[in-house]
């Protein structure tokens, strides 16, 4: 069962990819590309979920019948 790597043909396009998405963080810069998504996900995205949170505090009743 285990041990038997060398049989397994690797991809070297799989390979690349993966070793690439390991070490994001190596290569990540901030730019006018990357920008507009680092902005959506760590701002936007949890200040609407807070306001959708804080509109919708106590309409719903959630309790056991």
């Amino acid at each position: 069962m285990g041990g038997h790597n060398d049989t397994l043909l690797k991809d070297p396009a799989i390979e690349e990819w993966a070793w690439m998405r390991q070490n994001t963080h190596r290569y990540f810069k901030i730019n006018r590309r990357t920008a507009p998504a680092l902005i959506g996900m760590g701002l936007l995205f949890p200040a609407l979920t807070f306001y959708m949170a804080y509109v919708s505090q106590g309409k719903f009743i959630v309790e056991p019948k």
